[in-house]
């Protein structure tokens, strides 16, 4: 018969072998869409027009960041309060979390530029800045790919080419063989 310590560690290491399964999972929408009540009324009518003027918004474009990323925010979560109904529920749950990933990554976004774009940024500019973003630019595919069905003609926007650092008055850092923002230091000073 197994103790209960041997048990136990069993059981952790079984846990620890299944984080990288977990860390493939779409990252948690922070504005989730409210359980569909059991009876009505509901605002289908009121979310899919919300969603079509968003959506078709977004296409052709960039991913969307200051105002228009604020205002996207604020649609998605209102969109996030609206009382769906069943049949409409797994849909709707899509398409908001589509929006909630792509506000996400446009704050992703946003945060990474002005942090690696200030001329007395103690971080170097590198990929890794826009890593955040990059993710959630990929969970809006993944959730864009379970809706884009309902959105004939529109196609998902893109990224904005990311600054490097090189040719751009950046300077290479001996000590971490990288470049460095406009002469800034890499990492904390």
């Amino acid at each position: 018969m197994i103790n209960r310590t041997a048990l136990l560690l069993i059981f952790c290491l079984c846990a620890v072998c299944l984080l990288p399964l977990q860390a493939s999972a779409l990252p948690m929408v922070g504005f989730s869409l409210k359980q569909s009540p059991a009876s009505g009324p509901y605002q289908d009518k009121e979310f899919l027009e919300l969603a079509n003027t968003t959506i078709y918004g977004l296409s052709n474009g960039t991913l969307p960041t200051g105002t228009a990323n604020t205002d996207l925010r604020t649609v998605q979560s209102k969109m996030s309060k609206m009382s769906i109904s069943p049949e409409l529920y797994d849909n709707a749950t899509d398409i908001n979390a589509f929006i909630y990933y792509t506000w996400k990554a446009g704050d992703e976004y946003e945060d990474a530029s002005s942090l690696g774009g200030s001329d007395f940024s103690p971080v170097t500019i590198d990929s890794s800045l826009y890593d955040d973003a990059n993710e959630y630019y990929q969970a809006a595919k993944i959730t864009w790919d379970r809706i884009k069905s309902g959105y004939p003609g529109v196609t998902l926007y893109t990224m904005p080419v990311q600054t490097t650092g090189y040719g751009d008055g950046a300077s290479y850092d001996p000590y971490t063989h990288s470049y460095t923002n406009k002469g800034a230091h890499s990492g904390l000073w």
